[in-house]
């Protein structure tokens, strides 16, 4: 499994123009009116790029060689969505602490956004992993729909119900509450998406 995670930093160092840009629009997120969305930014783009490693493993080019290095589905399925979930939760915190040097941003915000970051990197990862392995070249235009239709049910969310009000709702709840409630919903999606993406996996013909 040490292999696939040095894979995977070896293919991220050679988008360094790409990881350089997206962290100078984070800089500048963070010391704007946009710092929320600087803290989810960064994190956010770097879950996507670890999902685009499966999407390169199952392409039409690399499919012949798939799993025939030393590893099994299992491993390489712990390692993509620990890859995808960890450092950006860790880089979050991160710009969370340069975020408050920011007088937009206070240390009591620090709960309620880092929430939000592990629910939006998390949706994304157990969103796009199990797609891609569904549908494999046809992934793009899954994935489009996908968006549109989560898209659509915030937008029915926010409809409903008055989106101040929700923010209220979650400022009010103790942060370790908070915090607890998110990493377990958050855990559970994650779980039933990696049960999901081994089922696409140990079914696929390769």
């Amino acid at each position: 499994m040490k292999g696939l995670f040095v894979r995977d930093a070896i293919w991220l160092g050679k988008q360094r123009m790409l990881l350089v840009c997206m962290l100078a629009l984070t800089v500048f997120y963070l010391f704007s009116d946009l710092h929320a969305f600087g803290v989810a930014f960064l994190p956010l783009m770097l879950a996507m790029l670890v999902c685009r490693t499966v999407q390169n493993d199952v392409s039409r080019a690399c499919r012949r060689m798939f799993f025939t290095m030393p590893f099994n589905a299992r491993d390489y399925l712990i390692e993509k969505y620990c890859g995808a979930i960890i450092p950006p939760m860790l880089l979050s915190l991160v710009l969370m602490a340069l975020g408050t040097l920011s007088p937009q941003m206070a240390w009591n915000q620090v709960p309620v956004a880092l929430v939000m970051v592990l629910a939006t990197v998390s949706v994304t990862v157990v969103v796009e992993i199990p797609i891609i392995l569904a549908f494999r070249d046809r992934a793009a235009v899954m994935r489009i729909v996908a968006m549109a239709v989560i898209f659509t049910i915030c937008v029915l969310v926010v409809s409903v119900t008055n989106n101040q009000d929700i923010l209220v709702a979650l400022t009010s709840i103790p942060d370790g509450l908070l915090m607890l409630i998110g990493g377990v919903v958050c855990l559970v999606c994650t779980a039933a998406s990696v049960s999901i993406s081994h089922r696409l996996l140990s079914r696929a013909e390769w």
